[in-house]
């Protein structure tokens, strides 16, 4: 459990230091020191900052604040039960000094280079999160394939659909979330990395393959300009597909909105 009371989650209860609180590390130590197996039950409502439990656990469950079913559904995901589907509705940082930490940030001048030191990085630890949005463990092993979408431009007005392949590398049977995420590259405004358009779902078997649609309409191009009016301006797009937000792991097609109404197909 990582509270001491109903008082330090919630509305007017922010910390400082979102950790385990009072003794509960030194708790937690002790288990970890046995060497045995070790699966680590988070109940919180925040994402905790406890990247030595992530090291050491053999696996963690966030639980967050759960109902009065919450010791069975608890029970049936580390037995082995039920297949866990949940996806990290956040970003997960991996220390308070990269807070607040989202994955549709804005784009900078000197993105982060190991190799240079005048980048937007830190010193001290790395500058990716915990877990990513969208992450989330089962005991599957899904995987992506094949990035496709329907044109590589359109008019201005439509919209494309992407498709991609799942695969269900494991040994049991699993559901999988793809996200489909858009990043207008140059505008008038400067746009985030990544927006999130859309989510599908598909169950597969053991060693099954599927292929999920992702539709983009019109409206996942647009963006308020400075009239605060959506609009939607010529040029390329990318368009991303992942199991996350990880931008080292996504599959990613570039898309071209144009004026004219003859478009490559």
């Amino acid at each position: 459990m990582s509270r001491r009371g109903g008082g330090d989650e919630g509305e007017a209860a922010s910390r400082a230091n979102p950790v385990l609180p009072g003794r509960q590390r030194q708790l937690a130590e002790a288990v970890l020191d046995l060497g045995k197996p070790v699966a680590a039950v988070l109940s919180s409502g925040r994402p905790l900052i406890v990247p030595w439990l992530m090291e050491r656990a053999d696996a963690v469950v966030a639980a967050w604040f759960l109902g009065v079913e919450a010791g069975h559904a608890i029970a049936d995901v580390l037995t082995g039960r039920f297949n866990p589907t949940g996806r990290l509705p956040v970003t997960w940082p991996l220390d308070i000094g990269q807070a607040p930490i989202f994955y549709s940030a804005r784009p900078t001048g000197r993105p982060a280079d190991a190799k240079q030191r005048y980048t937007s990085k830190y010193l001290d630890i790395s500058v990716q999160p915990q877990f990513p949005f969208g992450h989330g463990l089962s005991f599957c092993q899904f995987a992506l394939e094949n990035l496709c979408v329907s044109a590589e431009a359109f008019q201005i007005g439509a919209g494309v659909t992407a498709s991609v392949e799942v695969v269900n590398a494991g040994e049991v049977a699993g559901e999988a979330t793809v996200f489909l995420f858009v990043r207008d590259v140059v505008a008038s405004i400067a746009r985030p990395l990544l927006e999130l358009k859309g989510v599908a779902k598909i169950t597969l078997a053991p060693k099954e393959r599927g292929i999920v649609h992702l539709p983009a309409p019109a409206s996942a191009f647009a963006f308020p300009g400075a009239d605060f009016q959506p609009i939607v301006e010529p040029g390329v797009f990318e368009l991303s597909v992942g199991l996350s937000a990880d931008r080292a792991e996504l599959l990613t097609v570039s898309v071209e909105a144009v004026r004219e109404r003859s478009v490559r197909r």
